[in-house]
């Protein structure tokens, strides 16, 4: 979890103000002046404030973590899906889950996050096929992060192509890839939802 401390350096690191981040999730300044102070210590606004100030747990705390309070069966409520690649950069996604993980900590109490089951190299190194990409499709996409372009929503599947999104317009979203590496767009009526991709899990 996420120390006040944390908060308070990681938002300095930007140049914010408490009032700056307050507004970028929504909530008054004293809730951020509490948070970073110590007077609360579990909040449901730790995962956004993490992801606006890019703050991630290292992997050497959730060992740690888990080792203290290792998950309960109950824990292993996030939905994995699987994916098969559907052409060049593309994948076809099942919402039938062929898994459940842990849930981050950073998800929260969003029972709408899920995972990925990453297939295809375009986006080596930020994501390995076989890695799992975890979205919290509450978010709004935001500038120079990775999200998931979703098409062709059908009962049981969706189209999905994972990317770096770079910016949008009122017609496209423009989107960079690593392999081959290339800044490119894809058109909002084909690709009308982009869910944001707030972490990855590596794969074995």
């Amino acid at each position: 979890m996420i120390t006040g401390e944390q908060i308070r350096k990681a938002r300095e690191a930007k140049g914010m103000s408490q009032d700056d981040l307050a507004r970028a999730i929504g909530v008054r300044q004293p809730t951020i002046f509490k948070i970073e102070n110590g007077q609360t210590t579990r909040s449901k606004y730790l995962s956004e404030i993490a992801t606006v100030l890019d703050i991630t747990e290292s992997p050497f705390a959730a060992v740690a973590r888990n080792m203290v309070n290792p998950p309960k069966p109950s824990d292993y409520d996030l939905p994995v899906y699987a994916a098969a690649e559907g052409g060049p950069g593309e994948m076809v996604v099942s919402t039938d889950p062929i898994d459940r993980v842990p849930r981050p900590w950073y998800l929260g109490t969003v029972k709408e996050g899920f995972a990925v089951l990453v297939v295809g190299e375009s986006m080596t190194p930020d994501f390995n096929p076989g890695d799992l990409a975890v979205v919290n499709p509450k978010l709004p996409p935001a500038r120079d992060k990775p999200v998931i372009l979703v098409s062709g929503e059908e009962h049981g599947e969706f189209r999905a192509t994972i990317k770096r999104l770079i910016g949008w317009s009122a017609t496209d979203w423009a989107v960079r890839q690593f392999n081959p590496a290339k800044d490119f767009k894809l058109s909002k009526k084909e690709w009308p939802r982009a869910l944001r991709v707030v972490s990855r899990i590596e794969g074995n």
